[in-house]
C-alpha cells in the first residue's frame, strides 16, 4: 500500500498544545481571550477530520493531495515566479511575488500571534513531506492564503485582459480555481489544518487580494518611474522583520531590482529579447530548458548563500542597534 510512506509526525509535543496557563501567563489578556475564544472549534473539528479520512483517504488521494500541497508553498513560487519573468512577464511575475511574499509575511505572523494548534494527530492522520510542521501553528493556512489570492489575481487578470468570448478566458478561471481547491482541500485532507484555518486563510487571502489589485497600477509606476524612492522598500522591510521575517527578503529584491532592470539597457534589451523570442518561438526547447535550469539551480544555490549570510550579519546588527524584535510570539516546542 503507497499509504505506508507516510508516517505521522513525531516530535515531543505539537505547537499550541503546551498547557493553556502557559499561553494565559504569556500572553496579554485579550490576546489569551481570543485564543481562548477560538481553541474550542479548531479542537471541536479534530473527530470530524478522523472521521473524514477514514471514510475518503485512498492511496491516489493521499498521493495527489500530498503533491498538490507543493503548489501552495514559498518553494514552488520561488521556481515558477522567475519564469514567468524570464519569458516576458514581469508584471504578472512581479505581482504574484508580492501576494505570495505577504500571504506568508502576514499568516505567519497570524499564527504566532494566535499559537492555536493543528489537528491533533493522532486520531488525524497528517500527510506532509514536511518533518517540521507540527512545530508551526495552524491559524490561519498559509497554502489557503497563497493558492486563494494567487487564484483570484490569477482569475481578474484573465477577465481583464481577455474578451468575454474567449476560450482562454473560461481555461484560465476553470484552471485557478481547480488549482485553489485543490491546495485548500487538500489541506484539511492530509489533515493538517482545520475549516476554521482554512476559512482564516481565505479572508486574508481575500484582503490581499484586494490590496494588490486595487494597487497594481501604482507598485507598477514604482518599478518603472526614474525616482529612487522604490529603495525604501528595503529600510520598510528590514522594520517590517521585527514584526516577522517571513519573505521580506522577496520584496527587497523584486522591487529595487525591477527598478534597476528597468533603467538598466542591459537588463532592459535582456527582457525584451526573452520576451520576444518566446512569443515568437526562436528559442529551441533545448535553449529554454538550459536557461530554465540554469536559472533555478542559481536560485537555489543563492538562497543557501544568502540565508547563511543573513543568520551571521543581521543578529549583530539587530542587537548593536536594538532594533525591534518579535515580543509576541511563544517558541513552538
Amino acid at each position: 500500500m503507497a499509504r505506508k510512506i507516510f508516517k505521522t509526525i513525531a516530535v515531543d509535543m505539537d505547537a499550541g498544545t503546551h498547557d493553556d496557563r502557559l499561553y494565559s501567563a504569556a500572553l496579554h489578556p485579550w490576546r489569551s481571550w481570543l485564543r481562548k475564544s477560538m481553541l474550542p472549534l479548531v479542537r471541536q473539528e479534530t473527530p470530524w477530520l478522523a472521521a473524514l479520512q477514514k471514510r475518503i483517504r485512498t492511496p491516489f488521494l493521499d498521493h495527489y493531495f500530498l503533491w498538490t500541497a507543493n503548489l501552495g508553498t514559498h518553494t514552488f513560487f520561488m521556481i515558477f515566479l522567475p519564469i514567468l519573468i524570464w519569458f516576458g512577464n514581469a508584471h504578472l511575475g512581479r505581482s504574484i511575488a508580492c501576494l505570495t511574499a505577504f500571504g506568508v509575511f502576514w499568516s505567519g505572523f497570524l499564527k504566532d500571534f494566535m499559537c492555536l494548534p493543528r489537528p491533533l494527530s493522532p486520531p488525524v492522520h497528517r500527510l506532509t513531506m514536511s518533518q517540521g510542521a507540527a512545530l508551526e501553528y495552524g491559524f490561519p493556512s498559509t497554502h489557503s492564503t497563497n493558492s486563494i489570492s494567487v487564484a483570484l489575481y490569477l482569475i481578474a487578470v484573465a477577465c481583464d485582459s481577455l474578451p468575454p468570448e474567449s476560450p482562454l478566458r473560461m481555461l484560465s478561471i476553470l484552471g485557478a480555481m481547480f488549482y485553489a481547491v485543490s491546495v485548500v482541500f487538500g489541506r484539511i485532507y492530509c489533515g493538517m489544518h482545520t475549516a476554521t484555518d482554512v476559512i482564516g486563510g481565505t479572508i486574508l487571502a481575500f484582503i490581499l487580494y484586494w490590496a494588490q489589485w486595487a494597487s497594481r497600477d501604482f507598485l507598477d509606476n514604482i518599478v518603472t518611474s526614474d525616482s529612487y524612492w522604490v529603495f525604501l522598500t528595503i529600510p520598510i522591510c528590514l522594520a517590517l522583520v521585527g514584526i516577522h521575517v517571513c519573505f521580506m527578503g522577496v520584496i527587497m529584491g523584486v522591487y529595487p531590482g525591477s527598478w534597476m532592470c528597468n533603467n538598466t539597457d542591459i537588463c532592459r534589451l535582456g527582457l525584451k529579447a526573452s520576451a520576444g523570442s518566446f512569443s515568437f518561438g526562436f528559442l529551441s526547447l533545448a535553449i529554454i530548458t538550459m536557461k530554465i535550469t540554469v536559472g533555478v539551480t542559481m536560485l537555489f544555490i543563492w538562497r543557501m548563500a544568502c540565508k547563511k549570510a543573513c543568520y551571521f550579519i543581521l543578529p549583530p546588527i539587530y542587537r548593536a542597534f536594538n532594533l525591534p524584535h518579535r515580543k509576541f510570539e511563544i517558541g513552538a516546542r
